[in-house]
């Protein structure tokens, strides 16, 4: 459990609560087989109606999350979600945030840590409470690797199916969306 506290009574340029829940679990399933499943809820609540925020305070989502959302594999980084009102670029992101990721991990290595993967994530970003759906989430499946280096930290491919386009007016499939991991990722 994640909350912070931006401005009111502790002054700044921004006035907001923001709140993140996540829980991890790892389930061995054979010697060198492991179900990983993450389950994500975040909700940013402005202290000030329609006060501006810059976009880096609001939840985003889609692709491998960098520079700073939350993984969807399957999809374009950070393109799940409304547009942000009164912004220069098109940036997508929320209030609400909801994802559910599961994994199948092989263990090749364990020195260094090298493992295969099969995923399946869903979720998805809203602008308000009033908005949110839960039957309304952007679905992907896929493959993928990891290889864990001492110093370096993780580097890894992943390649994801997105079953939902991620603009909501277009009916079709997003597809095949490819990913490449550096550093510690954030699922």
């Amino acid at each position: 459990w994640l909350s912070m506290l931006s401005g009111g009574v502790l002054g700044g340029d921004e006035n907001y609560h923001k709140h993140i829940f996540n829980f991890k679990w790892y389930t061995p399933v054979l010697k060198k087989l492991v179900l990983y499943q993450n389950f994500t809820f975040g909700a940013l609540y402005p202290l000030i109606k329609d006060e501006y925020l810059y976009s880096s305070t609001y939840f985003s989502m889609g692709g491998s999350g960098v520079p700073r959302g939350e993984m969807l594999r399957g999809y374009p980084d950070n393109r799940i979600g409304p547009l942000l009102p009164n912004t220069i670029y098109a940036i997508n992101a929320g209030n609400i945030m909801f994802k559910y990721s599961t994994e199948l991990r092989y263990l090749i290595s364990s020195s260094p840590t090298v493992y295969f993967l099969l995923f399946a994530d869903t979720g998805n970003i809203w602008s308000d409470f009033e908005n949110v759906d839960i039957f309304d989430l952007k679905r992907s499946a896929g493959i993928g690797f990891r290889l864990n280096m001492p110093m370096l930290g993780v580097i890894g491919y992943d390649i994801g199916y997105g079953f939902d386009h991620h603009n909501d007016d277009i009916e079709s499939p997003w597809g095949w969306e490819q990913h490449l991991i550096f550093g510690v990722p954030l699922n």
